[in-house]
């Protein structure tokens, strides 16, 4: 006669391989998390710097045309939200007569973020 052996199952934890499942299963999400946490930081980052870009450009377009641009370029440096950015201004002539273009380059450390048109009536 076979004897069956019977095994009687411990119900008190968790066995080695189920722990280690539960760690690998665990650490490949936090790895996942803390990625999207990262570049949500600095998407936030960018979209900041390209903000504080716009109004350097906007507050450019307005003083060119209050002074009534002339043809060429002029270029300064304008500080917002505590950052300094460096801008151009270019004005060239279009076919229309009568009329300029008014181009805006706002940049920091050689990377330009905001580039802004607008058109001019001379007359």
């Amino acid at each position: 006669m076979s004897r069956a052996i019977k095994l009687k199952r411990n119900d008190n934890g968790f066995t080695l391989v189920e722990v280690l499942a539960a760690l690998l299963i665990f650490s490949v999400a936090i790895i996942g998390l803390s990625r999207a946490g990262t570049q949500s930081v600095a998407h936030t980052q960018r979209l900041t710097h390209k903000t504080y870009a716009s109004i350097v450009a906007d507050n450019q377009l307005i003083l060119a045309r209050m002074k009534r641009a002339e043809i060429g370029t002029t270029s300064g440096v304008e500080e917002a939200g505590g950052r300094r950015y460096d801008w151009r201004v270019e004005a060239v002539e279009t076919p229309q007569d009568g009329l300029l273009e008014l181009r805006v380059f706002v940049s920091q450390d050689d990377n330009v973020f905001v580039t802004r048109r607008a058109w001019l009536a001379t007359s």
